[in-house]
């Protein structure tokens, strides 16, 4: 799809429980990186504007030239007031792995059986997984968290001839298990970038464009070259809304 070069200025639409919230927020970032698991997601409201409280589910959504687009879906994790603003810090599905401390005792199973194991355990029920069929002779731990018990699968999966595999959470907030050639990528639309038409800055590795729901490992294609993010910053604000895009060549 091709990136619109108009400038119209992006709409955040925030959903609290369920509700869209009247107040417009000051600003929002997020940050995605193919090397980890988490996002680091911001909320920002003028101080006199009391939205959501700890827990509280939430979406966030993004207008853009007549078209809507879904950026996040997770929960509140904390509120504090900074200055003039109340800022949210927004969480998703992996605090949730992160929260639940699991005893691992296996032996001769598969690495499916205990990665779902874990899931369970932490109440992880959206899932998108491609996980090898392998029979894993022992995989016993302490307890430790349920996130650190899934490091240590793919890592064992790694001994097992099984390269490439990570976790994350998506925009939907669904537990994302595999390789970039199955389910362990972001997808989405296929946006296109020219140089003098709708990228804005571009250096060696990275473009700065548009706000758009584009997450790490998308594929984007660059003055008709396929490449994929592995990492994302975007930003929404009064003052200035952009994203920026780091990029490799596809494999």
């Amino acid at each position: 799809m091709q990136a619109s070069n108009r400038l119209e200025h992006p709409v955040l639409e925030i959903a609290i429980g369920g509700s869209a919230v009247d107040k417009r927020p000051h600003a929002f970032s997020l940050i995605t990186d193919q090397g980890l698991p988490s996002v680091l997601a911001k909320l920002s409201y003028p101080q006199d504007v009391a939205a959501g409280k700890a827990h509280d589910p939430l979406t966030v959504s993004l207008t853009l030239t007549d078209e809507r687009y879904l950026l996040f879906t997770g929960e509140i994790f904390s509120v504090g007031i900074h200055g003039a603003f109340r800022e949210l810090d927004l969480t998703d599905g992996y605090k949730k792995l992160c929260d639940t401390r699991i005893i691992n005792a296996y032996r001769k199973e598969t690495a499916k059986v205990i990665l779902q194991d874990a899931l369970d355990q932490a109440g992880i029920e959206k899932t998108k997984i491609t996980c090898p069929s392998v029979e894993i002779a022992r995989f016993s731990t302490e307890k430790i968290p349920a996130d650190i018990s899934i490091t240590l699968l793919i890592k064992t999966l790694e001994e097992h001839g099984h390269a490439g595999l990570r976790f994350f959470f998506d925009d939907e907030d669904y537990f994302r298990f595999g390789t970039a050639d199955d389910t362990g990528k972001n997808e989405g639309i296929t946006f296109e970038f020219e140089t003098g038409k709708n990228i804005f800055k571009k250096g060696d590795g990275w473009i700065e464009v548009l706000p758009l729901p584009i997450r790490h490992s998308q594929e984007v294609t660059v003055d008709g070259v396929k490449l994929i993010p592995f990492r994302t910053d975007l930003s929404v604000s009064a003052s200035r809304s952009r994203l920026v895009l780091w990029l490799k060549e596809t494999a």
